[in-house]
């Protein structure tokens, strides 16, 4: 990558709201690591380190998390899961398939896309996803947080 790219995503990660720690950590989440990886989660074009066109990223996150369950989560339920934390608990199976099995590209996306609608900050959004991957031990996005032990 060029010193350029390296602005671009610094770029690209504070509009979404994601330090590039956490960035590097949901591209480690993804299939693979390469370096074409990280410009992809983070909705870039890895070519020309362009965003990509607005797509219905809620919508295709919601029907990613709708296969094989009996409750279809509609995109406004998870714009409405994202911007407040709290999931109807019929829609827990589909909020822990979204931070389990989504494409982190769509998890990025549709986070970018619930603020953008909401107005509200992507920071927000990012906590209240957290939260509720704690509440659901789905740490694939997020660090753990230190134990006990380690902070001895």
């Amino acid at each position: 990558m060029k010193k350029a790219d390296f602005k671009t995503i610094a770029e690209r990660c504070s509009t979404l709201g994601l330090t590039i720690s956490q960035a590097h950590f949901m591209a480690h989440a993804g299939e693979g690591f390469g370096p074409l990886d990280l410009p992809h989660v983070l909705g870039l074009n890895a070519v020309t380190m362009v965003p990509l066109k607005p797509r219905k990223w809620l919508w295709m996150a919601a029907q990613t998390c709708s296969v094989s369950y009996r409750k279809i989560l509609t995109p406004e339920t998870l714009l409405n899961i994202l911007t407040t934390g709290d999931v109807p608990e019929e829609n827990i199976s589909n909020i822990v398939h979204f931070l389990q099995e989504a494409p982190v590209q769509n998890v990025v996306m549709a986070v970018d896309q619930a603020a953008q609608q909401s107005g509200l900050p992507p920071e927000l959004l990012w906590r209240n996803l957290e939260m509720i991957a704690t509440l659901w031990q789905c740490h694939r996005l997020f660090q753990l947080p230190p134990t006990e032990s380690a902070r001895v």
